[in-house]
């Protein structure tokens, strides 16, 4: 049984004042299986139907979404004394099959009897090239909430590989306080660390290296979820569009293997950027809203407010889950990230599950490079903390030159000046600070702690 957080938060949900949950993200993070499990530890009566599957349930949103309407249509399927107010979950797993199920939230948010759960795989996409001249459901907008899940990220790795919770705080400590981790305790961590680039964080695959302690029994279920993910693009997009977008998504590795490694449209094509920017926009945001992806915007400056400088035509996009992508770079990827065999070239790899760790810290990174004249520049990582702006680099070998870092500071109003590499902790002369790379797991706790004002 795999340990996750997401559970907590669903726990945060139920017990306040709340409105109908939609549980997003792409398919197999665990989904279904969290929220089975919480509906089963904490609710008296469970409603639940898979509305990808059952049909009889589709056609009872067919109607009027008034809840009682609807209600009256779901006794008819399932035991009627299950519908009993206040104590009782309905669960709709995979809601995306069903638009109007997904407008009836407002209904259920608005009469507040029962609590509402709605899960879904390919919100983003479903309808993306959509031609049957249908118009939409209405979405329940203001009438429900929204809870993103990935698949795990290192600390949950860490608990199904028996790492103690007062192991992971002492690490945490470390690198709150800025203080060296010990070196067994680094050793251990950073072994589990590679583990995680190769394995990843999908719940198969983690709980299959949990108990077989090889990378062949995850390696298999990493190659069948790469399967589904090329049947979701062929299911859910049109025959030429699909194409398009298997080219985009089996187009990422080769593309973080570059010393630039923006996305360039015209790799794929052999046409000009505009052309080709034309011909594969739409296929490479289906991958982003398919969750398939992470973007990392570039910016016009790194200056307040970053946002306001994000550059939407210049952007990175990185893998969701490592663990795929070391897959689909092959055996002789997995067996350096094994040997830290740094002569390989292990950058591609160790920026995507840097990206991947912030990201599911909450931290979206921005990067920013300059291609010419004397403030020419290249910075893998742009962070939002609190109140500074911060310039994250990422080595993957043993060379720690980081001019880009240093001259950065001269040109713009830097807070921090942060550097992920395979080493301790540690703080330079210039201010530049030196974390191990699993310690972008634990971004949270490189930011100050601040407690909001009280007006």
């Amino acid at each position: 049984m795999l340990r996750r957080k997401a559970y907590d938060k669903l726990l945060e949900w139920k017990s306040r004042d709340h409105k109908c949950l939609l549980v997003k993200g792409q398919r197999q993070v665990g989904k279904t299986y969290i929220i089975e499990r919480f509906a089963k530890d904490n609710y008296k009566h469970v409603i639940r139907t898979n509305l990808a599957e059952d049909e009889k349930m589709r056609k009872v949103f067919d109607g009027n979404l008034d809840v009682d309407t609807i209600i009256r249509g779901m006794m008819l399927y399932r035991n009627p004394e299950d519908f009993v107010p206040g104590s009782t979950l309905i669960f709709l797993d995979e809601i995306q099959e069903c638009p109007r199920a997904r407008s009836a939230l407002k209904a259920f948010s608005i009469d507040g009897r029962y609590d509402v759960i709605a899960s879904g795989s390919l919100l983003g996409v479903v309808g993306m090239w959509q031609t049957d001249g249908k118009i939409p459901p209405l979405l329940p907008v203001g009438y429900e909430e929204h809870l993103t899940m990935y698949s795990l990220d290192f600390e949950e790795f860490l608990w199904a590989r028996g790492i103690t919770e007062e192991s992971v705080n002492i690490v945490k400590n470390c690198i709150r306080e800025r203080l060296p981790i010990d070196g067994a305790m680094l050793n251990a961590f950073s072994t589990a660390f590679r583990d995680y680039m190769i394995v990843g964080g999908m719940p198969a695959a983690v709980a299959s290296f949990a108990q077989e302690k090889n990378y062949a029994a995850p390696g298999k279920i990493i190659t069948e979820i790469l399967e589904t993910c090329k049947n979701d693009i062929n299911r859910y997009n049109t025959k030429r569009e699909s194409i398009k977008t298997i080219e985009c998504f089996d187009s990422i590795p080769a593309q973080l293997a570059q010393s630039n490694k923006k996305f360039t449209y015209s790799r794929l094509s052999g046409e000009g950027a505009r052309a080709s920017a034309e011909k594969y926009m739409e296929n490479l945001l289906w991958i982003k809203n398919a969750g398939y992806g992470n973007f990392c915007y570039g910016l016009r400056q790194p200056t307040h407010p970053v946002e306001g400088q994000v550059d939407r035509n210049s952007f990175k996009v990185y893998l969701s889950d490592t663990g795929m992508l070391s897959h689909m770079m092959g055996q002789n990827a997995i067996r350096a990230i094994y040997e830290g065999d740094t002569a390989y070239n292990m950058g591609a790899v160790v920026e995507n599950v840097v990206a991947e760790c912030l990201m599911k810290c909450g931290y979206p990174p921005r990067y920013y490079r300059k291609s010419s004249g004397p403030a020419r520049m290249e910075i893998d990582f742009i962070l939002k903390f609190y109140k500074d702006i911060v310039a994250v680099e990422v080595k993957s070998g043993k060379n720690r030159d980081a001019p880009s870092l240093w001259k950065i500071a001269e040109h713009f109003d830097i807070g921090r000046r942060i550097m992920f590499a395979d080493s301790n902790i540690s703080v330079d002369a210039e201010g530049i600070e030196t974390y191990p790379l699993f310690a972008a797991a634990f971004a949270d706790c490189l930011e100050p702690r601040w407690e909001m004002p009280q007006f």
